[in-house]
């Protein structure tokens, strides 16, 4: 774990001073959001399911990490979905494996907004009567949900707005 940290701190440090400016710290802590840090999050990634460390990721890998079958119970549709993902556009060259190029496509694709993503993730889980807005009142019920996102800039600007 120190190894990863030290990695991902040198390349967060772009002027390499070892100092910490805000906008490296928060490179460091969210390389995917900075594009000089996404091949750090590519490698991370690798080295989290690449199980017998031979530099690519298997289908047995990318299943594994998401569904262990040893769980017990009927394998769920989803499962067959996610192989056909796999073979179908996450192994690009192929070969039955994922490099670390296809690996980096899968995890941080060119036209993905995070912010996006994670405003829409909000919105399904936080609109309780599914009317695709959000009251007042499912804010609050799902207050933890926003402070702990990076859309709200970690709940401050909950605290700033004055549409309520």
């Amino acid at each position: 774990m120190l190894e990863r940290d030290n990695r991902r701190w040198k390349k967060a440090d772009q002027d390499g001073d070892m100092a910490c400016s805000l906008e490296e710290f928060q490179a460091f802590l969210h390389p995917e959001e900075y594009e000089h840090m996404k091949d750090i999050v590519s490698q991370e990634t690798m080295e989290d399911i690449d199980k017998d460390k031979d530099g690519f990721v298997s289908l047995k890998e990318y299943i594994g990490d998401m569904y262990n079958p040893d769980e017990g119970g009927e394998e769920p549709e989803w499962v067959e979905t996610e192989r056909q993902q796999f073979t179908e556009f996450r192994d690009k060259n192929k070969d039955g494996k994922m490099d670390l190029e296809e690996v980096k496509q899968w995890i941080l694709p060119d036209d993905y907004n995070h912010a996006e993503a994670e405003a829409k993730h909000l919105i399904y889980e936080s609109d309780d009567d599914k009317d695709g807005m959000l009251s007042k009142e499912e804010i609050l019920n799902h207050h933890d949900k926003f402070v702990g996102s990076q859309v709200t800039d970690w709940g401050d600007a909950l605290t700033r707005h004055d549409e309520f």
